[in-house]
């Protein structure tokens, strides 16, 4: 991978601005603590010179200039050679006591740059305090080890900023190497997507961000799939349930050109092709319902809907229909459960599901709706107990224009159930096809409903 394409990357960008924001955070307490450290040692050294300098005047006062001497040579002779130097020195300045090498003219503090006889330079802090008949008393300790400690501590910080810098880059080029190949790997599949290769999905390895966002897209490419599909499967559909009946319009109104004598002849083919046409616009219309469905538009109608009136509704409206048919309808409805939907489209729901019952089986067979609660929500079941559908095709019935071998002569466009699965999806409703044995059973599971306490109420019809 090109340098300039790593480094032109947010995740290195960011890294790197972590990395310069520590490093400087490192700089600053690293300064900080080389200036302590350093304040630290000279004053631990000047108290040192301080307190050795009391003893020296307390000499001086309790024996005057001999017992001054007599301490300056017990000192050079009992202290450790390089801790502490003294100096005593006459008014004319000339030495009387003492090793060390330069008495500072001024009395107080100082710092001294000493060479000695084998060429070694020494850093002293020196103090000099001036007694009785300008007598100077001088006492220096060796600044070496407090300036090779401060050089310790300088140098540990320059390393622990270099490492701070060191690992962030490594670190930044590595976070951005993993990142890239995870950014690659959706990039791949999005061109193979393009491509035409629609079976593609991007890996997830684990439970991290990217892999969340990884199921989402892969989420959304599953549903963009099945909505091409689908189109696809629409265009299909329109193309060959379409074509018959326009097939026959066309013949109908080919004949009434050819044969037909009369007004009355006339009258009654163009009523016939009125009637095809009117099938044709009610496929269509249908298709658009669909489609203005699963876009999610209607939400906005959204409000609270009494789902037990809703069935009863139905119920009562398709009973007579039932009866004259032959056969029964059995409503088992729970009162009072309420959901957050479109009423209208609700009632739509089931009155396709009840209609498709009565449409699809025999007379003398038995249908029932019930309502129940279930949980926090409800369940709707709409069963009966004719001819069923076979487990291979029970998946497939709410296909658009989907119908069953058996039911091809039956009127209708096999769009009925798939306008009941885009309302159960703009519901959020579980949609569930079983076997009633015999016959078919269609649960409806509304995840989450209100409701009133109330017992069932059983309306037979």
């Amino acid at each position: 991978m090109r340098l300039g394409k790593l480094i032109n990357t947010a995740t290195f960008r960011l890294t790197a601005l972590t990395v310069l924001l520590f490093a400087l955070a490192v700089a600053v307490l690293g300064a900080g603590l080389y200036l302590v450290t350093g304040a630290t040692l000279e004053s631990r050294l000047d108290r040192r010179v301080s307190a050795e300098m009391t003893k020296f005047e307390a000499a001086y006062t309790s024996g005057g200039l001999p017992r001054l001497l007599e301490t300056a040579r017990v000192h050079e002779t009992v202290l450790p050679a390089g801790q502490l130097r003294y100096g005593v020195a006459d008014a004319a300045g000339k030495a009387l006591a003492g090793d060390l090498p330069v008495m500072p003219k001024t009395p107080g503090w100082s710092n001294v740059i000493s060479v000695e006889k084998d060429g070694d330079v020494s850093r002293l802090r020196v103090l000099v305090v001036e007694l009785a008949d300008g007598l100077k008393v001088a006492v220096a300790a060796d600044r070496e080890e407090v300036e090779e400690t401060k050089q310790s501590v300088f140098n540990d910080i320059v390393s622990a900023f270099a490492a701070v810098v060191a690992l962030g880059i490594i670190g930044g080029i590595g976070l951005s190497l993993a990142l890239l190949k995870r950014v690659e790997a959706i990039r791949r599949t999005a061109e193979a997507i393009i491509a035409g290769d629609f079976a593609q999905r991007i890996p997830v390895r684990g439970d991290d961000d990217f892999d969340r966002l990884s199921q989402t897209l892969n989420h959304m490419l599953d549903r963009i799939t099945g909505l091409m599909e689908s189109l696809r499967q629409v265009s299909t559909d329109i193309a060959h349930d379409l074509k018959t009946p326009l097939a026959h319009l066309r013949q109908r109104l080919e004949a009434a050109g050819q044969v037909a004598r009369s007004g009355e002849d006339r009258a009654a083919a163009i009523e016939g092709a009125i009637g095809k046409v009117d099938d044709i616009l009610a496929t269509f219309d249908a298709l658009l319902r669909i489609a203005q469905i699963e876009s999610g538009s209607r939400r906005a109608n959204f409000g609270d809907v009494d789902l037990s009136e809703v069935f009863t509704n139905v119920v009562d409206a398709f009973s007579p229909t039932a009866i004259d048919g032959g056969r029964s309808i059995e409503a088992t409805i729970a009162p009072g459960v309420h959901v957050t939907g479109d009423r209208r489209l609700l009632t739509q729901m089931f009155a396709n599901l009840i209609e498709n019952a009565i449409h699809h089986t025999p007379a003398g067979a038995h249908i029932a709706a019930r309502l129940d609660r279930y949980g926090d929500g409800a369940v709707a079941v709409v069963s009966d107990n004719g001819p069923g559908v076979p487990a291979a095709e029970r998946e497939l019935i709410f296909r658009r224009f989907y119908r069953l071998e058996q039911s091809r002569s039956t009127p209708g466009n096999g769009l009925g159930l798939s306008l009941v699965k885009a309302i159960a999806d703009l519901h959020d409703v579980t949609v569930a096809i079983g076997d009633a044995g015999p016959g078919l059973t269609v649960a409806m599971t509304f995840k989450e409903a209100s409701a009133s306490g109330a017992a069932n109420v059983t309306r037979p019809g």
